[in-house]
């Protein structure tokens, strides 16, 4: 700690207190000193000696209240400052009972005077002057204690008076060191767990990272201080399902890496876990910094890489939400809001990074509100469908579409997202109408193409007795083929009721229908998953891609899709320099914004239709 303690904290440690004792004492000695010798003065009896002893306190005195006060080499200085004062003093003692100037009250004080020592001094201390105060008392009373008191030296031993003050005078100060020492030992443990209790109020205990109100209090100091920085909230994904398949000592191992990713991260000023799978980070951000979006995209790569656990590697994807002080919010309730409106907003759209736009987020929605209006919307249509392209890996040429769902002019404050209105269709029981609705109009787009269609399935409409029936009159309806519609399953799906599932999915493939395991790598799937499910193709997460430099494991996944007879797609690809890693490494197909973004389709328009 530098600066004076007497500019004021809220806590104080061991050696703070030290040193306030210590400045006290060296203030009130200076003090009494100028009182002492500025009477000496007004009597006109202040001589040269005065003059001298009047410098040894002031330069000593001040240099401990100095030393004390700014905390600048203070142990060292309160040592040689007390022990200089200490011999001053019985320097002083020795000459005025040599002089013959001793008193009645001279002796007393130096018997007791020491014991201030232990106000001030370590118990190391006190054990040295512990031996030099017996020796000093013992010289003292020993020659000039009789001339002093008028002994009779011929009745009283003065060597045995001056070994019994000075064994007293010595033990004393030895008892004091005990004394010192166990308020020492005493002092450390009450330290120490006054800073474990402070430290467990400001930590996640699991992580090691700041807890929400630690948090929230360096986002204030920051503020404060007008310092330009970015708050970013992430929320993982697929972690629930991987804890539940794994455990929880799984699951706090991948918190665990990920909070070390943090705290590792050069940009990242401060991390914390808001609890759950729910984390925060505040970014650096300087005024001549133009590479914000650089660094949370590097940010999420970092949290999304693949983690080690004791069976392998394991990988949970994030949506990630970010403001920027003073920018996007007046104020700090503002801005944290605005950080986790943005991460809600890259949630419900699918996204996996968004910047605060105070045009969509400023006014959210309620679950409510999009249910109110979500039967209505699909009976009218307005749910439409969206193709995005997966292409071959080779010649880049459109091979098929994944269908989504969007809910464009929804009439909404701003459009919902995905996953804000497919969990409200499974909760009303309309998944199985919107599929149907999307992809009447998608096949019908498609007509007489030979490019595939990919739907993704949920665990309710997989244990729906009619889905597969309904799904084969649609594609029939279309004259289309059932070879070309892929059925899209995560892990999480295919886990669920996995015997149920099988039989299911071994019918859907002998009528013809593709099976696909989606996002393969994301974390927790078991290898036998793949030779007991039907699969056709196996979609690689973008995780797999590793930090584009070795390709190790997107190699190997590779190379067992193909060992097993399945076709590999690789997810995710944005950049072209993925996309020429990820065909180096000889997958099949590719899917990622590189290629293109989810499109609205709209059946008067021919652009989109699929390569022949």
């Amino acid at each position: 700690m530098s600066g004076g303690f007497l500019q004021g904290t809220k806590t104080r440690s061991v050696e703070d207190r030290g040193r306030r004792i210590a400045f006290w004492i060296a203030l009130v000695g200076w003090a009494q000193t100028n009182t002492i010798y500025g009477l000496y003065a007004y009597h006109n009896e202040f001589t040269w000696l005065h003059l001298v002893r009047y410098l040894f306190y002031t330069v000593t005195l001040g240099g401990i209240a100095v030393s004390a006060h700014k905390n600048w080499n203070f142990k060292l200085i309160r040592a040689l400052g007390f022990g200089a004062l200490y011999f001053h003093m019985w320097g002083v003692a020795f000459y005025d009972a040599w002089q013959g100037n001793g008193s009645l009250m001279s002796f007393p004080p130096l018997l007791f005077t020491p014991i201030f020592l232990v106000l001030i001094l370590g118990y190391r201390a006190l054990l040295f002057f512990a031996a030099a105060q017996a020796a000093m008392v013992y010289i003292y009373a020993r020659v000039y204690v009789a001339d002093i008191y008028g002994f009779d030296k011929s009745v009283v031993n003065t060597a045995e008076l001056g070994a019994i003050f000075g064994l007293a005078s010595g033990v004393s100060l030895i008892i004091l060191a005990i004394v010192s020492y166990a308020r020492e030992k005493t002092d450390k443990r009450l330290l120490k767990l006054i800073q474990e209790t402070e430290r467990l109020a400001a930590e996640d205990p699991l992580t090691g990272l700041s807890n929400r109100r630690s948090f929230i209090q360096r986002v204030n100091g920051l503020w404060n201080d007008r310092v330009p920085f970015t708050v970013a909230f992430f929320d993982l994904n697929k972690f629930k399902p991987l804890n539940d398949e794994y455990g929880h000592a799984i699951g706090d191992a991948v918190l665990k890496a990920i909070g070390q990713r943090l705290q590792r991260n050069p940009n990242v000023i401060e991390a914390a876990r808001f609890g759950g799978d729910e984390f925060a980070a505040i970014i650096e951000e300087d005024l001549q910094s133009h590479d914000l979006d650089e660094r949370i995209r590097c940010l999420h790569a970092e949290i999304t890489a693949p983690i080690e656990v004791e069976f392998g590697q394991v990988s949970v994807g994030a949506a990630m939400g970010f403001a920027r002080a003073m920018i996007d919010a007046k104020n700090v309730s503002n801005l944290l809001h605005a950080a986790d409106t943005a991460m809600m907003r890259c949630k419900s759209s699918g996204e996996t990074i968004a910047k605060f736009d105070r045009a969509h987020d400023q006014i959210g929605l309620s679950t409510n509100v999009i249910c109110e209006k979500f039967r209505k919307a699909i009976d009218e249509g307005e749910i439409k469908p969206a193709l995005q392209p997966v292409v071959d890996a080779t010649t880049t040429r459109v091979v098929g579409y994944e269908l989504l769902a969007r809910w464009p002019d929804s009439g909404l404050p701003r459009d919902p997202g995905p996953l804000e209105f497919i969990p409200i269709a499974e909760k009303l029981g309309l998944l199985n109408q919107l599929l149907w609705s999307t992809m009447d109009q998608a096949l019908a787009y498609l007509q007489g193409s030979n490019g595939f269609l990919a739907i993704n399935v949920s665990p309710s409409q997989l244990s729906n007795s009619k889905f597969l029936i309904d799904l084969f009159n649609i594609v029939d309806a279309h004259a289309f083929s059932t070879s070309q519609v892929e059925l899209e399953i995560t892990e999480h799906v295919a886990f669920r009721n996995l015997e149920e599932n099988i039989v299911v999915l071994t019918k859907a493939r002998e009528l013809g229908f593709q099976i696909v395991l989606d996002d393969f790598g994301s974390g927790y799937a078991s290898l036998s998953l793949l030779e007991r499910l039907p699969l056709t193709k196996i979609k690689l997460d973008k995780s797999l891609m590793g930090n584009l430099k070795e390709g190790g494991v997107l190699k190997a996944a590779i190379d067992l899709a193909s060992t097993l007879g399945f076709q590999s797609c690789i997810e995710g690809i944005e950049t072209e320099r993925e996309a020429r890693f990820a065909t180096k490494q000889g997958c099949d197909q590719m899917q990622g914004y590189w290629f293109g973004h989810p499109e609205i389709i709209q059946l008067k328009d021919p652009s989109l239709r699929v390569a022949s």
